[in-house]
């Protein structure tokens, strides 16, 4: 059993969202020409993603590479592969699906695959799109991006087909199908336009005003990373934390600034969302002066943050691997001549800012080894401050009054409206047919074409409504299933004569039906004696019954009043067909577009009403 201390210290544990993501490239027979292309083809796309990565704000990883190769696995070949965990910012991860569109639309055959926690990422945002023939159960090792678009390899339908898309497919098979020019294997537009829908080419930023301690304002400013960091250590406080916030002893708040500092949207909700109290080092303005208050209450939160991220990592931690290389290596140098023809530095001059950091890259991506993917640091790359408290106390040893001084100056900053928090149920609506306006679309299409094609040119023909209930009322039998209506029946019957006639080799035996023969005998010998007078008096029975119901129904003032009547007689009979009418269509508009017993029963009939468009005389211009 836990103990009441681990209790505390796993109660803000939850799982990691991530998204995993390969990328293959056409493999070669010789093994070291293959190590060679990846190499090549990994630095080719860190130069390609490097104007769209620099200065992205990261909720907590970032789009990381490495080349990974396990002969025993599947493919046998080196690729490159990355993990990033995004936590609740969907944004990062719809970001690195639009970086991975453009690597496999830039580089020459280069296919990516991708997932998260909850499956195939494209897949699952094109669910209304897909196949009907796709789902979890079949479409591992099918689906991909190739060339900027998404590709579905279709499964086999005939036996010739089972020589070219086996039913069950390996990665490194799927591959190969999808580069082949002779297999369709491209994605329906409806699928490619899902997917284009959600394409990201920057950061959800929210910039906002608020009063820091002048050492935390320093660090913030000077490296804007940390504060998605610091807000997680903060959503996800612990009573470790929360001790260190009652000192205090990093980001003192004696001394405070006020200045904008930039957030990605989640990371502001979360932060403003968290009710917080403040620790004992802090004193917040009074409450009645909102702006202020609100200042200093998210400046608060943030500090509280970075001093819980200061604390959660050890002094000894180890960053990155150094990237030193001896630049007069000759294998680094052919390494370099290749890159440099490929196109890898951008016609950047040798000694810009921008080359310095692509020469920097090559040269961790020279020192990269192969590595097998289970191993953790493979990806450690994909981490933007392996240290933060190392990067706090670095950023820290350069402080000085001048020098916060100097940032604030700098800080061009304008502090965002923070309107789109609230959402009203309008602007909800609006959002929700917005995302489902493709599937609203196509459903309304199919039942205006329904309607043209039924009801083109004519209304409601009410003659064959009543005719169709009166055959529904008499004819039809319920039971455990439900109602069968008119012609299902008939349906069943003609499927079982249908069997009857295949099986009448092995029942031969005669049948007797008592009740058609009479029918057919009286039709031949025309009425018997007697018929036509008991068929006189059942009528008159029926007449005389129905009379007195109309007379009690007369009797009582409100209840023969809710019956429409073809003059004001209040003697007059009541006219069935005529309240029938007026019942159904007073149903039917009641249903207000949605589902409902009377549309369900008319459709049944094939019968299409018109939609009201007078809400105050609908049932009279309908009749």
């Amino acid at each position: 059993m836990d103990s009441l201390q681990d209790v505390f210290e796993n109660a803000a544990t939850t799982e990691e969202n991530n998204i995993q993501y390969s990328i293959y490239f056409p493999m070669l027979s010789d093994h070291a020409a293959m190590l060679d292309r990846v190499q090549e083809s990994l630095a080719m796309i860190r130069s390609l993603v490097q104007p769209y990565t620099s200065n992205y704000l990261w909720q907590k990883d970032q789009f990381y590479l490495a080349i990974v190769h396990d002969e025993s696995k599947d493919p046998s070949y080196p690729y490159v592969h990355g993990i990033t965990r995004f936590s609740d910012c969907i944004h990062d991860e719809w970001f690195i699906v639009s970086l991975l569109r453009l690597i496999t639309e830039k580089i020459p055959d280069s296919i990516a695959t991708l997932f998260d926690n909850d499956g195939d990422v494209l897949l699952i945002e094109a669910a209304m799109a897909i196949p009907a023939w796709l789902d979890p159960s079949n479409s591992e090792n099918r689906v991909a991006l190739y060339k900027g678009a998404v590709h579905i390899i279709p499964m086999p339908r005939t036996p010739a087909d089972l020589l070219q898309v086996p039913i069950k497919l390996t990665r490194e098979r799927a591959i190969e199908i999808i580069r082949d020019p002779k297999i369709d294997t491209l994605a329906d537009p409806a699928i490619q336009k899902a997917i284009e829908a959600r394409n990201v080419d920057r950061d959800e930023r929210h910039h906002a005003t608020c009063t820091l301690p002048a050492r935390a304002a320093y660090v913030l400013l000077e490296q804007p990373q940390l504060l998605p960091l610091a807000v997680e250590a903060f959503y996800l406080r612990d009573p470790v934390g929360l001790k260190a916030c009652s000192m205090m002893r990093q980001f003192p708040p004696h001394e405070s600034v006020t200045t904008t500092v930039a957030f990605t949207k989640t990371t502001y909700a979360q932060t403003v969302s968290q009710k917080f109290y403040p620790p004992k080092p802090f004193h917040l303005p009074p409450v009645r002066d909102k702006r202020s208050f609100a200042r200093a209450e998210l400046g608060m939160k943030v500090a509280c943050g970075l001093e819980m991220l200061y604390c959660q990592h050890d002094k000894t931690e180890s960053g990155t691997e150094s990237a030193a290389v001896d630049p007069n290596d000759p294998i680094y140098k052919q390494f370099l001549a290749r890159l440099t023809r490929l196109g890898y530095f951008r016609q950047e001059r040798q000694g810009s800012s921008l080359y310095r950091d692509l020469e920097l890259q090559a040269r961790q991506q020279y020192r990269q080894t192969l590595r097998d993917m289970d191993d953790p640091d493979t990806f450690a790359g994909s981490q933007v401050l392996p240290n933060p408290r190392k990067a706090i106390d670095d950023l820290l040893a350069s402080y000085s009054d001048s020098a916060l001084e100097k940032l604030l100056k700098c800080n061009k900053n304008v502090e965002d409206s923070d309107d789109w928090m609230n959402v009203d149920p309008q602007q909800l609506e609006e959002l929700l047919n917005q995302r489902m306006g493709q599937v609203q679309n196509g459903m309304l299409e199919e039942i205006e074409r329904e309607i043209n094609e039924d009801e083109l040119g004519a209304g409601v023909d009410l003659d064959k409504m009543m005719a169709q209930f009166e055959k529904f009322i008499e004819g039809s039998k319920s039971g455990v299933e439900g109602v069968d209506f008119p012609g299902e029946e008939e349906e069943e019957d003609d499927e079982d004569d249908s069997d009857e006639y295949e099986d009448e080799d092995e029942n031969t035996a005669l049948s007797f039906d008592t009740e058609r023969f009479m029918s057919i005998l009286k039709g031949a010998l025309g009425p018997l004696p007697g018929d036509s007078q008991e068929k006189e008096e059942r009528e008159q029975e029926e007449e005389d019954v129905i009379g007195q119901m109309d007379q009690e129904i007369n009797a009582q003032e409100k209840l023969g009043g809710s019956f429409a009547k073809e003059n004001d007689d209040l003697d007059a009979p009541v006219d069935v067909s005529l309240n029938l009418v007026k019942n159904i269509l007073e149903s039917y508009k009641s249903q207000q577009g949605l589902p409902g017993p009377a549309g369900s029963i008319l459709g049944q009939f094939g019968i299409v009403l018109p939609a009201d468009q007078d809400d105050d005389s609908g049932v009279n211009s309908q009749q």
